[in-house]
């Protein structure tokens, strides 16, 4: 995974040079041809539905993100003219090629090796989180290019001394912020690297990093707008996702449950590899400092910051996953460095085997999901007991088949309605003519829909087409439906999720006629804020 020579050696063979540089090559041009297939032919899950809804209703922000997601799938939908699964993915698919390329350039720009460059960028790409995902329509992905444009530009800095690319640096963290909160951090990792980096610390008190940091801060007026305007709804949302374990126990098993999930997005002979390679680097740094290195150990600030918070309350495992990025391009050039220089000891454990198994335990399980989510490797009793707990499947298989029953059965009357803020999305994206979609439930968890629509008054006397995976019953002392509120229900036929043959899940439909959200109960609005 990790030995390959600088092609820029004179020594070398050229053989073995053109080997260096083409089979990262022709790994990133594979996984180039999955990404498009992917674009184009796999339906949209759930998450990207929810997106999708966004570009339909452009705003400064959201409920529980910044907006970048939502202005590359509206500027692509409304450049070509429909809404499908390409059009909605096309600006990731073309991010996620100028991101394999600015991988592939911060490397290079640091450490002069075009082999060692490719051979991170191609490493980066293995990983299964980012073969799986790199090219959906999600704000990871944006973050990712955006936080490589910032590395990129420190790394020009680092080696031009042109102070200008802290604008650059600023503008990219900017887009970053625009792209997920996370993108700030960003920022201190900057700081961190010129407090760390004796030569640049007189930067310090300089004015560019400064105003590279008030460019990127302005990125975020829009954000905090909207928050003002409501509540300051984002600021409750990530802080009651956040919230910590009742008891010390749980934090634990969920710190640690964090950390395995680490191992399972990079793979873990990956992720041993970079444990080995940042440790070390880490150790010569704190007594040889080299600016390249610090820099990338700076930008991997978010493996630490979120691997820490992660015992002390809930953190999803991709909120730190840029800071992967830095750390393997990390990774690759010291075990490369260590084994050109003839070092022994652990190097030796990252040899052609290794390299072997690194990349059949990385693209392995990948292969394994792909193969389920397109034509399903478990039992279909097995899969009907797992249910929601089988994400491959849930998000994968159906969605479309039911959005073609829902335009079967909607007449002219109908308000389609769904009880959770995914199903809303699912269906706004499949029905056919991509009906607004209501968020109906009793509950009173909030959502991004609760934000466009707080108030169920204007849905008075109204049919509704329901669509739940839960049966709607009446109310009982235990559960609180909205079937009271219509003058009376009728049983539509139900959507039936088949895997193998077999129906695994059902969807219920029903007509609901003239709703009251005044009687029995008042409906809404419901609050932005979480209770109970």
């Amino acid at each position: 995974m990790l030995a390959n020579p600088d092609i820029t050696t004179s020594s070398e063979p050229f053989s073995k040079s053109f080997l260096s540089v083409a089979s990262p090559l022709m790994i990133l041009a594979a996984i180039f041809a999955f990404r498009l297939f992917f674009t184009t032919w796999v339906n949209l899950i759930p998450d990207e539905c929810s997106y999708w809804t966004w570009s339909r209703r452009l705003d400064w922000s959201y409920f529980d993100n910044s907006g970048m997601v939502a202005y590359l799938i509206r500027l692509s939908t409304e450049g070509f003219g429909r809404h499908t699964p390409f059009t909605v993915r096309f600006p990731f698919l073309l991010l996620t090629v100028l991101s394999m390329y600015l991988f592939y350039r911060v490397s290079f720009v640091l450490f002069r090796s075009r082999s060692r460059a490719l051979l991170a960028s191609a490493v980066f790409n293995l990983t299964p989180a980012v073969l799986l995902g790199e090219a959906a329509a999600i704000h990871d992905n944006a973050l990712i290019f955006f936080w490589m444009v910032a590395l990129w530009a420190a790394g020009r800095f680092l080696k031009s001394g042109n102070n200008d690319w802290f604008y650059v640096m600023g503008f990219a963290a900017g887009f970053s912020i625009q792209s997920k909160y996370t993108g700030v951090l960003i920022l201190p990792c900057i700081f961190m690297f010129l407090l760390w980096s004796r030569p640049h610390r007189k930067m310090l008190i300089t004015k560019e990093p400064w105003i590279g940091a008030l460019i990127a801060l302005l990125f975020s007026i829009p954000i905090i707008l909207w928050n003002m305007e409501h509540g300051w709804a984002s600021l409750h949302h990530i802080f009651y996702i956040g919230s910590g374990s009742v008891t010390f126990s749980r934090s634990i098993l969920d710190g640690l449950g964090y950390h395995l999930a680490q191992v399972a997005l990079i793979s873990p002979l990956i992720y041993f590899a970079l444990l080995v390679a940042v440790g070390t680097s880490f150790y010569q740094n704190l007594i040889s400092p080299k600016p390249e290195e610090i820099l990338l150990l700076c930008f991997g600030l978010p493996l630490i910051i979120f691997g820490l918070l992660s015992f002390k309350g809930h953190v999803e495992a991709n909120w730190a996953f840029m800071g992967y990025a830095s750390t393997l391009i990390l990774t690759v050039e010291i075990i490369s460095r260590g084994q050109n220089e003839g070092n022994q000891g652990i190097w030796r454990w990252f040899g052609r085997r290794f390299q072997k198994w690194a990349a059949i335990l990385a693209v392995g399980p990948a292969i394994v999901v792909i193969l389920h989510g397109w034509v399903g490797i478990i039992p279909a009793d097995l899969e009907k007991k797992m249910g929601k707990s089988d994400r491959i499947v849930w998000e994968t298989r159906g969605w479309d088949g039911l959005g073609q029953h829902v335009g079967g059965l909607r007449t002219a009357e109908d308000v389609v309605a769904a009880d959770s803020y995914q199903l809303c999305a699912i269906l706004e994206f499949n029905v056919p003519g991509n009906p607004r979609v209501r968020y109906l439930a009793p509950w009173n968890r909030p959502t991004q829909f609760d934000v466009w629509e707080p108030s169920f008054d204007n849905l008075k006397g109204k049919n509704i087409l329901y669509v739940s995976p839960r049966r709607l019953e009446p109310s009982s002392a235990s559960f609180t439906t909205i079937f009271e509120n219509f003058d009376r229900v009728e049983t539509l036929p139900a959507y039936k999720v088949l895997y193998h043959g077999v129906a695994i899940r059902e969807i219920y439909l029903y007509r609901g006629y003239d709703f009251n959200p005044f009687f029995p109960r008042k409906l809404g609005p419901r609050s932005l804020f979480y209770s109970g």
